[in-house]
């Protein structure tokens, strides 16, 4: 289905170009998942150090990651971007280690509506932390080179799913808090960029247990049914869309990823008034 409000151009994936070639790069929630096909796109891109900041441990992968890119630098931190202060301290620790930070692709995150202060704290509150505290290490003035970032919405994000309406409201709340760094103002200070990207229905371990994990379990047989009618992708469809947006450094912009395309989207002004009032 595609996704309402987009603009009726769409992109089709392209081979990455030679823009990541030597670039110092961030992924968050990279053990497995969008985020593990993200640092292996990154790394095949021919970035030369990738870190990988994640609460969960893949041992298996991090060891054929390094053995696939034996000239590359991977370096994992075990970190929970819901404790602010361990993720200051994480960039800090890869900021000294690799000298300067290119990329940050901010993909950690979870589904648990019952759940609802875990679902915020790691979903948009992570978000929020580990861009901030990259920030000093990469703006231009603070002796950073600039760079990009992208974070992670969902298209319940744009437009409201009533089943997940925690887990929706915390990726909305990452579409505007990522939309307000990338005012020009402060690009032209600090020479970071910033991009939101949104994907449809992706196969990761968010479906397990899927039910059990809602507000409202009378829902379950509704829920079913559209997990059912859902056009699912996988996660390195997604990571080769958000390699793609990359490429396109477009500040301020927010893609749908769906159907193993990228679909930006044309976000208007809602409140008219604000100038005046200001």
């Amino acid at each position: 289905m595609k996704p309402q409000g987009i603009h009726p151009t769409t992109t089709s994936i392209s081979q990455p170009k030679m823009s990541f070639r030597g670039k110092n790069a961030v992924v968050t929630g990279g053990a497995g998942g969008i985020g593990l096909q993200v640092s292996k796109q990154l790394l095949a891109a021919g970035a030369a150090k990738v870190a990988i900041i994640d609460l969960q441990d893949n041992l298996e992968e991090f060891v054929k990651l390094r053995a696939a890119h034996p000239t590359q630098s991977v370096m994992i931190v075990k970190m929970d971007v819901a404790n602010k202060k361990g993720v200051e301290a994480t960039y800090e620790e890869i900021a000294k280690t690799f000298g300067n930070i290119d990329i940050v692709v901010n993909v950690a995150g979870i589904f648990n509506d019952k759940d609802v202060q875990r679902t915020l704290l790691v979903n948009l509150g992570g978000i929020i932390n580990s861009t901030l505290s990259a920030l000093p290490y990469m703006g231009k003035d603070n002796g950073g080179k600039g760079g990009i970032v992208v974070n992670m919405s969902s298209v319940v994000g744009l437009d409201p799913m009533f089943i997940i309406p925690v887990y929706g409201a915390t990726k909305a709340g990452i579409i505007n808090f990522t939309r307000c760094l990338a005012n020009e103002k402060y690009y032209q200070r600090s020479g970071i960029k910033f991009v939101t990207v949104c994907p449809g229905a992706t196969m990761t371990d968010m479906f397990t247990n899927f039910t059990e994990k809602i507000i409202f379990p009378e829902t379950s047989d509704e829920t079913y049914r559209i997990l059912d009618r859902l056009n699912k992708q996988s996660a390195a469809d997604v990571s080769r869309c958000i390699l793609n947006v990359l490429e396109k450094d477009k500040n301020g912009a927010v893609y749908v990823i769906e159907g193993k395309r990228v679909f930006p989207l044309e976000m208007k002004a809602q409140w008219t008034g604000k100038e005046q009032a200001l």
